[in-house]
């Protein structure tokens, strides 16, 4: 059901955007998703848009929403039926190194490749359910990839399936797997995986190729906020659809970092590539600030990048939001799929969880938390705040240079 009209009996309803970035946006993400919990905020949630590393939270709270709900639908519920289940895989398990080993069988034929393997990893490691239709369909879970054919958005949820160009269908409970909707958003470029899906048993309005081809959904739209634009009467949306009036869109995006370099054809690739997605990620961004600002009490935007102590804001945020010192590093940290630290999970989630609570407070107090109750980062020492912008510089490297850095560190110790 729609809901586009908020009155004195109909709270404004809540659609949620979850940028993408590696598993260090799929903490970021699980942080404002505790907030949210904790705020008692889920009833007015109708729609999740996930990008890739969003995508892989959306997917986990998907995955145990019913635990969730019989949990008490709350913060400690989140954080036992949800976060805890999560952290523990991603801190003890190196999905990326699963991946890789499970491609070297995926040279066989009919295995579907890099993106079969990749789709088998993320279902295997990460979650419970097998099909995408087996997830609630309140709220809408919306994993959000990139359609090669038309450079343009393909998205599924366990409601419909689709995009603008072929139009959407109710998919069959059997026709798309969990691994392989949320391995299709966050099949990144840089690792050249493609996750193909066949289309011969979709009765799409109008036929899309026999086979689509689908990478990361950041490819188009690195925050998952185009499905909440241009709700007009051109606009192709399934009947299933909902529109809130509140948009909460969470940008785990990273900056792009300044290079003192020249720049070989492999390198100017890889740069091209990071430019393309930082422009095309500014102008989404504009055009949100933009909307908020004409439109004052539709939405909060949130970026890792925000630091709510350097704000206008009560003495209690600030003292309990993380140093300053922590922030820079935190954006930069890896958007890879290997193993992550506790205290780089915790970071994140922590960040993220205080830095909506600043949002709301500027933005929409009524939904704000009055008193906030993690604060397991507050009034870090000075030598504990160096220790751990230390340990997220490491973290911001990539493998083989991560792997170097952790030696001399250990050479130096």
């Amino acid at each position: 059901m729609s809901a586009d009209v908020t009155t004195a009996h109909h709270p404004a309803s809540i659609g949620l955007c979850l940028s993408g970035g590696g598993f260090r946006a799929s903490f970021y993400a699980l942080g404002a998703l505790r907030y949210i919990a904790e705020a008692g905020l889920f009833h007015r949630v109708i729609a999740i848009s996930g990008v890739s590393g969003g995508s892989i939270a959306a997917a986990a709270l998907g995955d145990r929403w019913e635990q969730f709900r019989e949990a008490g639908g709350d913060g400690d519920g989140f954080v036992e039926q949800i976060d805890a289940p999560f952290r523990n895989t991603v801190t003890t398990t190196n999905v990326r190194n699963r991946w890789m080993l499970n491609s070297v069988a995926a040279v066989v034929p009919f295995t579907g490749g890099r993106g079969g393997a990749y789709a088998r990893t993320l279902a295997n490691c990460l979650y419970e359910h097998g099909r995408v239709a087996d997830l609630p369909a309140h709220p809408e879970f919306i994993f959000t990839s990139t359609d090669l054919s038309k450079g343009r958005a393909f998205r599924v949820s366990p409601a419909y399936i689709g995009s603008h160009d072929y139009g959407y269908i109710e998919p069959t409970p059997t026709s798309v797997g969990l691994g392989t909707a949320v391995a299709a958003s966050a099949a990144f470029p840089p690792s050249f995986t493609v996750v193909n899906l066949k289309t011969s048993r979709l009765a799409f309005p109008t036929a899309p190729p026999r086979t689509l081809s689908l990478v990361d959904g950041g490819v188009y739209d690195n925050l998952g906020l185009e499905w909440f634009q241009g709700w007009g009467e051109d606009a192709v949306r399934p009947v299933a659809a909902g529109k809130p009036d509140f948009i909460i869109v969470v940008n785990a995006s990273g900056p792009l970092t300044v290079k003192d370099r020249s720049f070989g054809p492999l390198r100017a690739f890889s740069r091209d590539l990071s430019i393309q997605y930082q422009q095309s990620l500014n102008l989404r961004v504009r055009w949100n600030d933009e909307r908020m600002a004409a439109e004052r009490g539709t939405g909060v935007y949130m970026a890792i990048r925000s630091d709510p102590r350097s704000e206008a804001l009560p003495l209690e945020v600030t003292a309990a939001a993380l140093p300053s010192e922590l922030v820079r590093p935190l954006a930069l940290l890896r958007t890879d799929l290997d193993r992550f630290s506790a205290d780089e999970a915790g970071l994140l989630s922590y960040h993220a969880y205080w830095t909506l609570h600043a949002r709301l407070l500027q933005w929409k107090p009524k939904l704000a938390l009055a008193a906030p109750a993690w604060r397991d980062y507050a009034d870090l020492s000075p030598g504990d705040t160096e220790r751990l912008r230390r340990s997220l510089e490491l973290g911001s490297q990539r493998f083989f240079r991560g792997i170097r850095a952790r030696l001399r560190q250990a050479r130096a110790s």
